[in-house]
């Protein structure tokens, strides 16, 4: 299921022509996107984590460092790229 993810998103990202040419980190620690998927989805996805403000939940998620103070905002911007 995930390689089938990865492999449908680099197909949709290099269509409309903005292809992943390498995968952005936070903080330090490269982004498994996959996993920041499934736990967007997890929580209801985009729409809901968005309005309800729970970007930050999505860093928790993903490990992310408890003193980031621009952990929701980068993870939202690295998940809409």
């Amino acid at each position: 299921e995930e390689e089938a993810f990865l492999v449908s998103l680099y197909k949709f990202m290099k269509d409309r022509h903005t292809p992943i040419e390498r995968i952005p980190h936070l903080g330090f620690k490269q982004i498994n996107l996959w996993k920041i998927y499934k736990a967007v989805e997890k929580l209801g996805a985009y729409e809901l984590v968005t309005g309800r403000r729970l970007w930050k939940n999505v860093y928790d998620e993903l490990g992310g460092s408890p003193g980031s103070t621009s952990a929701a905002t980068c993870t939202r911007r690295h998940y809409e790229r």
